[in-house]
């Protein structure tokens, strides 16, 4: 006849099963039980005192440490950056937290998966810091992660180049000029100054839009009377935080406007380090087989090596009758598959776009190899009428 106890009970099951121990302590059923990863009957005794565990003077847990790895958020960050570690403790122990650092100094704490937190990268310097993270376990084990290094970029500069070319259809003017920018990302302030020559400019200002396409004004220069050709950010400029944004995704651009073209004679897109902007002309001669056309276009490509997201605007003459346009890949003189299409404008026949088309790395890759190219199909050449490589110059 068995005469254990539904206590002695469980603690056979529980010596022939370490892993239902967890529960059993959990739930302070047992007076006495080996620890989850205790080592069998020489592990050493747990005792239980209403549910409350404590660890006898004999007993020497040999439980692992509880692992982690701090997950690198990106080569180059700015405002709130999402931090990360993938934790894990033994068997039958839990993860009781994560705890962040930034060059050593706490920035938050995640007590449950997935472990994230938010950080404000603007109470650092800009420049390279070192993010680690520390795991405790529920017997207070510790350890703390390999560091990850991070560069943060909360005060950005850029220099812009300023063409006819950027401004479509381009005006035939000899006029060139360039910005000098700063940016406070964290509060949207805005600084620098544009040179401009070859115009008797009549107004400049930073507009909101990717390359190839227009937008509104956001901030109007001021120019100075004593120098010729300057015109400046006036004092206390300020973007909005989805102005920002846009800055950081390239869809920002300087304008200077003429008498002669008072929609605009030169332009430069402002572009941060991670996005790249292409125009590439666009005719029947680049097909495969070459086409005999009076057509052309030209296509603004930009493209974010960070966000990884492709932003094209097409614009032609010639084919309004066009059925579809898309971006390919392909060699100049070869032809590949269709990597995203484009929209056709329901006001301007000839505009053709696609914005924050997300791509693959291997996508990107192609990219910088010039290995993509649009295209742009008509009743007449359904496989495609003009073409236009995009050719991407070496840094």
């Amino acid at each position: 006849m068995d005469t254990l106890t539904e206590e002695a009970k469980q603690m056979r099951v529980a010596l022939r099963d370490k892993t239902s121990l967890a529960s059993l302590l959990t739930a302070g059923t047992l007076t006495a039980v080996l620890v989850a990863c205790g080592g069998g009957y020489g592990g050493g005794m747990m005792g239980m005192t209403g549910g409350a565990g404590c660890m006898s003077g004999a007993y020497s847990s040999n439980c692992p440490a509880p692992a982690i790895t701090m997950k690198s958020p990106g080569g180059t960050v700015n405002r709130t950056v999402t931090l990360s570690a993938s934790a894990a403790a033994a068997m039958g122990i839990s993860v009781m937290r994560v705890d962040f650092m930034v060059d050593g100094m706490s920035v938050g704490m995640a007590t449950t998966s997935p472990y994230t937190i938010n950080w404000d990268s603007t109470s650092v310097a800009d420049g390279t810091h070192m993010l680690t993270a520390s795991v405790t376990d529920s017997l207070s084990q510790t350890t703390r992660s390999a560091s990850v290094s991070v560069t943060v970029d909360n005060n950005p500069a850029f220099t812009v180049a300023m063409a006819p070319g950027q401004i479509l259809p381009a005006p035939t003017s000899g006029a060139s000029g360039s910005a000098s920018l700063a940016a406070k990302l964290a509060n949207g302030a805005v600084s620098g100054k544009v040179m401009v020559s070859g115009v008797a400019a009549t107004a400049v200002s930073i507009n909101e839009a990717f390359a190839g396409n227009t937008g509104s004004r956001l901030i109007t220069l001021v120019a100075n009377g004593g120098t010729a050709g300057e015109w400046d950010v006036p004092a206390g400029a300020l973007l909005t935080a989805d102005q920002v944004t846009a800055l950081l995704q390239g869809r920002l651009y300087v304008i200077a406007s003429s008498a002669a073209n008072p929609n605009g004679e030169i332009r430069g897109q402002i572009t941060p380090a991670n996005v790249r902007v292409v125009f590439s002309a666009m005719a029947g001669a680049q097909e495969v087989p070459p086409i005999s056309i009076a057509a052309s276009g030209v296509a603004a490509t930009t493209v974010d090596s960070t966000a990884n997201t492709l932003t094209v605007h097409v614009h032609a003459t010639g084919v309004d009758d066009a059925l579809t346009s898309d971006v390919d890949n392909g060699a100049a003189a070869a032809t590949g598959a269709r990597l995203t299409a484009l929209a056709h404008d329901a006001v301007d026949a000839g505009h053709w776009s696609m914005e924050l088309a997300p791509i693959t790395a291997a996508d990107a890759a192609n990219f910088n190899a010039s290995k993509w190219y649009v295209n742009l199909a008509t009743p007449a050449d359904p496989s495609g009428a003009i073409r236009g490589q995009i050719d991407v110059p070496s840094h």
